[in-house]
């Protein structure tokens, strides 16, 4: 309960600054560049390089990076028979195929899960950024009708991201061991991760009641995916399929169970794919993850 209600806490705070002019208009952008270049390539390196890997938890860390592959591919699948013009196919797969499993995730774990909770979020992400990455980017380009960026261009996007370099790092740096000022330190910045990323999502909050009714059908469509189909077919896959009911298997249904990524909705909104509708699936989706997730951590220990 206490670890709720700091995330409610921390997303009104985001509202109530944007709505109150007391904080400049650049402050989430701000916000979200330290989470991403300095938060969490921290958070990334203190919380992998501590946690123990044991034979059976590298089919763990595969399945947590594959997951995320499997719900686009979902998605995509559904929305390819859902009678949707281009433009808004694209919007979907790059809103509902994408799950918030950083700045909305990673506290909404912790706060369910604890730091071990957290580890396995972040395998999660790491193979989300690399969708993103990848099938995001070129989705948004086919949604344009544009030509796709070459295979160097993601490789390129995909190496001077700084959490996948912090990700990469720790795995390699795990037989060594480092003065202890540096994990001291890297735990201080880590702790910078939720406040922020929730403030900046809560900034970017907002509901727009005509947005809402104009893409009504669209919008239904998404949420539906991305905050229920997507968490069965992983809670099938990974649970019923694989065996596994341990604590992996709990935070990898709960990050499909996110809501919509942010950076999807505004890649969609950068290429002109129905900006509005990105922007109601992102508005209407977070607050109703902070419900539909804690019922699936419930349903998940019951």
């Amino acid at each position: 309960m206490t670890g709720a209600l700091l995330v409610l806490v921390w997303l009104l705070v985001g509202v109530l600054a944007r709505k109150s002019g007391w904080m400049p208009a650049r402050s989430p952008e701000i916000a979200t560049r330290i989470v991403i270049d300095l938060a969490l390539p921290a958070l990334t390196l203190v919380t992998l390089h501590s946690l123990t890997l044991r034979s059976d938890r590298w089919v763990e860390l595969a399945v947590a990076v594959g997951t995320p592959w499997i719900v686009f591919g979902v998605t995509w699948l559904a929305l390819s028979v859902a009678g949707l013009s281009r433009e808004v196919r694209a919007c979907l797969l790059l809103t509902a195929g994408l799950a918030n499993t950083s700045f909305v995730g990673f506290p909404l774990v912790e706060a369910l899960w604890g730091r071990e909770g957290l580890a396995r979020a972040i395998w999660v992400d790491q193979g989300q950024f690399l969708v993103l990455s990848t099938l995001g980017v070129l989705a948004a380009s086919a949604g344009r009708g544009e030509q796709r960026p070459s295979a160097a261009e993601l490789v390129r996007r995909l190496l001077v991201f700084p959490p996948f370099i912090a990700f990469v790092l720790a795995l390699l740096l795990r037989p060594v061991t480092p003065p202890a000022v540096i994990p001291w330190v890297l735990e201080k910045l880590a702790l910078l991760v939720v406040p922020l990323a929730l403030f900046a999502v809560g900034w970017q909050l907002r509901f727009e009641p005509r947005e809402l009714a104009q893409h009504a059908r669209p919008l239904l469509l998404g949420l539906t995916l991305r905050l229920a189909v997507a968490p069965l077919v992983i809670y099938l896959l990974v649970q019923r399929g694989f065996g596994s009911t341990d604590l992996g298997g709990d935070v990898v249904v709960a990050e499909a169970a996110m809501a919509p990524m942010i950076t999807g909705a505004l890649l969609a909104m950068e290429h002109g794919l129905a900006p509005r509708l990105a922007s109601a699936m992102v508005g209407l989706g977070v607050p109703l993850s902070l419900v539909t997730v804690p019922l699936w951590a419930w349903a998940l220990r019951g």
